[in-house]
């Protein structure tokens, strides 16, 4: 896997995003009405949705452009986001769609189907497993693990759901491990032999996409916890 590598001046790329994106946070969601700014709806949970349908799509883009190790790995990220997707994404039952969304059956469903894909591509495409390990083992892979020791802190203050600065600081860490996958997906692509835009343009457009990305997705944050204030409480 020696099309996928992390030049240093990436690592400052991703914690500066990182850095913006938990300042945001951390100055806007208002702990005085915390049940608005973490509802599942809510500003930061959208946001979240946003980093990750954008991440799976990066990642089925790198599937449709790379070949051996460094197509499965990015077909094994691009699954393991669409997961996290759903893990997150919760609707209002207003529908059979929505209604099946949010059952238990289609929990079962996705684990089996996902299972059998994965089973399924893994018999399929076991010489390249070795590839893959090595690449995961190595330091090249360093980004992947601190977007998933950001994941790790998040699910350590999930445990210690108790107070309202815990549950803060888990949405926080959460939205920037999916952040920190957004920027690694877009980096993949653009590292691809059939990429056109290379070098300097290429971090350029990294950068324009991920502020519009995020202003986007702010704004659409900012217009639900708006209409969540808004929202005259039942009687």
């Amino acid at each position: 896997m020696n099309r996928i590598h992390f030049a240093p001046r990436f690592a400052l790329f991703l914690f500066f995003f990182l850095a913006i994106n938990a300042m945001y946070f951390w100055m806007t969601i208002n702990p005085a009405d915390v049940s608005v700014s973490l509802d599942e709806s809510g500003p930061i949970e959208i946001v979240q949705l946003v980093y990750l349908a954008g991440t799976f799509l990066l990642f089925l883009a790198a599937v449709a452009i790379s070949s051996g190790a460094e197509r499965m790995f990015c077909a094994t990220m691009a699954m393991l986001c669409f997961i996290f997707f759903f893990r997150e994404l919760e609707l209002d039952k207003v529908g059979p769609i929505s209604n099946y969304l949010e059952s238990k059956a289609h929990r079962v469903h996705e684990t089996i189907l996902i299972a059998l894909i994965a089973i399924v591509y893994l018999v399929s495409r076991w010489r390249l497993v070795g590839g893959i390990l090595r690449f995961v083992f190595s330091k090249p892979a360093w980004p992947f693990y601190v977007a998933a020791l950001l994941l790790l802190a998040g699910a350590i203050f999930d445990i210690l759901h108790g107070s309202v600065p815990n549950q803060i600081k888990e949405e926080i860490f959460e939205c920037s491990s999916y952040l920190a996958l957004l920027l690694i997906a877009a980096s993949i692509c653009c590292q691809q032999p059939v990429a056109v835009i290379r070098s300097t343009s290429t971090e350029f457009l990294i950068a324009v996409s991920i502020v519009a990305l995020f202003a986007a997705a702010s704004w659409l944050a900012e217009n639900s916890y708006s209409r969540e204030q808004n929202t005259p409480s039942p009687k």
